[in-house]
């Protein structure tokens, strides 16, 4: 971990938080995002190109691909907006397997795959974990064949964002003989790949099960770098921009719940003048801020450092988790029992934090690594 000198926002940086909050304010309210969880694309294609229109899918490429190259605080700021109004859009996969092609690929690959990618023309996603429901880079069990004209791909992905409307996936596979780690730029149309969307608990986060089975792709499918190294820097930017997501749909639970809390009445008084619900509203909002902290420190160390570590992108995460899973859980409750019915938008925060605080890991499996990471051997486990 490294301390960054100077930190701090700048013109550009709040003018795409306050822009992003605008737009999303207006375009997908809560009964927009409820709306669209009933959909069965899953959300608005208006708005998806009205977004990809913005650059917002094109953020971390390079400008020479059509995109704004701009870094990983930018795009936790983004991602802080998008989390708080829990909305339902491919942004999320869309920007990790850009990520990942801007990392691994070669000048030739990133200019044939990236282009459209940031402007949003093409629905790409990464996917980061097969059947050993594992979320660790080196763990990963799917099988690249060399054959004579490039590889044949043997596996599956599950839990793929974006899966069920992914035209391009970018998936890691061990090489057989070699056993070295390679990223593989798939098309989903290819022969061989199949996808079935999985019944998710987030009806705003649509996944898939990618199967893969004897996929040829050519030998430029093959993204150039280190398959390793470049899935773990693939993976801390991911750890960062999901923390930041779930910082802000945390912070939109709250909000929601303070708002109940103001308007509702009980005894002649607000409940929200009542400790048993201001005292764990001041809590929530003391663990998002704390998360926020976080993830803010460990984008900016992702955009400055020279090495940068896996501590702040974990310490993050598992903040991040905690926080909105404990704000999710009391917006229902806070909301009586209004709160336990379908009808109660708090239900969309809670169903995400479950979602969001699984992916990637939850905060015990971070925690573990973290140990290790900061105190190796002593039995701190």
């Amino acid at each position: 971990m490294q301390i960054i000198d100077g930190f701090g926002f700048t013109e550009e940086h709040e003018l795409l938080r306050d822009s992003a909050r605008r737009l999303l304010q207006e375009r997908c309210p809560l009964e927009e995002v409820r709306r669209l969880s009933g959909d069965e694309l899953g959300y608005d294609s208006s708005l998806w190109k009205e977004i990809a229109n913005l650059g917002w899918a094109g953020i971390a490429v390079a400008e020479e691909y059509g995109g704004a190259e701009l870094g990983s605080l930018h795009l936790a700021l983004l991602l802080e907006e998008t989390g708080r109004c829990v909305l339902p859009s491919p942004l999320l996969g869309q920007t990790l397997s850009g990520i990942a092609i801007q990392c691994a690929g070669d000048e030739a690959q990133r200019a044939r795959y990236l282009p459209s990618i940031a402007a949003g023309e093409t629905i790409a996603t990464l996917a980061l974990t097969d059947d050993t429901l594992s979320w660790e880079p080196e763990q990963v069990g799917g099988t690249a064949e060399p054959t004579q004209d490039g590889y044949s791909l043997r596996g599956a992905m599950t839990h793929v964002l974006n899966g069920p409307w992914a035209e391009r996936i970018v998936a890691p596979f061990r090489c057989s003989g070699s056993g070295e780690l390679a990223l593989f730029v798939v098309d989903v149309a290819a022969s061989g790949v199949a996808v079935r969307p999985e019944v998710g608990l987030d009806p705003t986060r649509r996944t898939a099960r990618v199967s893969f089975g004897g996929v040829s792709v050519s030998a430029d499918a093959r993204l150039a770098a280190d398959g390793q190294s470049a899935l773990h820097e693939i993976h801390r930017r991911a750890l960062v921009l999901l923390a930041a997501e779930m910082a802000g749909g945390a912070d939109g639970a709250l909000l929601l719940t303070r708002d109940y809390a103001i308007d509702r009445k009980q005894f002649g008084r607000q409940i929200g003048s009542f400790q048993a619900v201001k005292h764990p509203l001041a809590e929530a909002l003391m663990s998002i801020e704390q998360a926020r902290s976080l993830t803010y420190a460990a984008a900016a160390e992702l955009d400055h450092a020279k090495e940068a570590s896996d501590v702040l992108p974990r310490m993050a995460k598992a903040r991040a988790s905690d926080a909105y899973f404990f704000i999710g859980h009391r917006a229902i409750q806070f909301h009586g029992g209004f709160g336990f019915t379908l009808d109660c938008d708090a239900h969309f925060f809670l169903k995400r934090a479950i979602w969001s605080r699984a992916a990637l890991g939850d905060a015990s499996h971070h925690r573990k690594h973290l140990a290790g990471e900061l105190f190796g051997d002593s039995g701190i486990g």
